[in-house]
């Protein structure tokens, strides 16, 4: 109980103690150039973020179109001894995909 009692007065007299203080001027206005830059930088740098997502769609729709557009040449050179170029293609598209997704969800690409 007397430790209680202690540790309320020690926290008590820690917060009299404590006389919080704004800091200077230049220091302001330092952080608030570092904002403005930050946010010049992020305005240029999104038409690019933008502009690699599309490009990344636009690879996997022409990938998938290719390969509905040639799937009788396709099938056949599977069939033919080259049965590991249909998982391969498959594989190519997942990771394309899923590496477009990860690239868009990611805090870098955010920045």
């Amino acid at each position: 109980m007397s430790h209680e009692h202690n540790l309320d007065s020690v926290l008590k007299q820690m917060a009299e103690d404590h006389h919080p203080e704004l800091p200077s001027p230049g220091l302001i206005w330092w952080r608030a150039q570092i904002l403005r830059k930050q946010r010049e930088k992020e305005r240029i740098e999104q038409p690019l973020i933008i502009m690699r997502g599309v490009a990344g769609v636009v690879c996997s729709v022409a990938f998938v179109v290719l390969l509905v557009g040639n799937w009788s040449l396709f099938r056949t050179t599977t069939t033919d001894g080259y049965g590991w170029l249909l998982p391969l293609a498959i594989l190519a598209l997942t990771i394309s995909l899923v590496s477009m997704v990860a690239f868009l969800r990611s805090p870098a690409s955010k920045a």
